[in-house]
């Protein structure tokens, strides 16, 4: 495969260990300009397993390959309780449609990359302020 996006790092590798079920790539190259003055970009998990709403995450590299110091800070950062938002696309180079889920479980469906980038920079801006022993719903409810 040729057509893969700058956002994988290593194509041969990726291009070598296709997943089961695997549908192709998501290009996450959308969200650039999302995160602020960061250098935060996404990043996916190689396998996750839950049972009885208890999450296992594994995360793989090569023999040899470092795991970015951002990376690193999240999969540390996983065993601590937090909230969720979800975003469920449809459309592997740009959402299409797409499905938020926030953390008081309430659902809402849009529509446009131009809104899932919207929405995805409300929600950076929201993060960055919070303080981790507040809890306040996500500013895109009107809450």
């Amino acid at each position: 495969m040729t057509d893969l996006p700058d956002t994988i790092l290593y194509p041969e590798s990726f291009n070598k260990s296709k997943a089961a079920g695997y549908n192709g790539v998501f290009d996450w190259s959308w969200t650039k300009g999302c995160f602020g003055n960061t250098n935060i970009t996404p990043m996916d998990f190689d396998a996750v397993i839950e049972r009885s709403f208890h999450y296992f995450v594994i995360e793989t590299k090569d023999d040899g390959v470092p795991i970015p110091d951002g990376q690193l800070i999240t999969l540390d950062n996983l065993v601590r309780p937090k909230d969720f938002t979800v975003m469920k696309c449809w459309g592997k180079k740009e959402p299409h449609r797409f499905i938020i889920r926030y953390p008081n479980g309430t659902e809402r469906e849009y529509y446009g990359v131009d809104k899932a980038r919207e929405i995805l920079m409300k929600w950076f801006q929201w993060a960055s302020e919070l303080k981790e022993d507040r809890r306040v719903l996500f500013p895109e409810l009107g809450i």
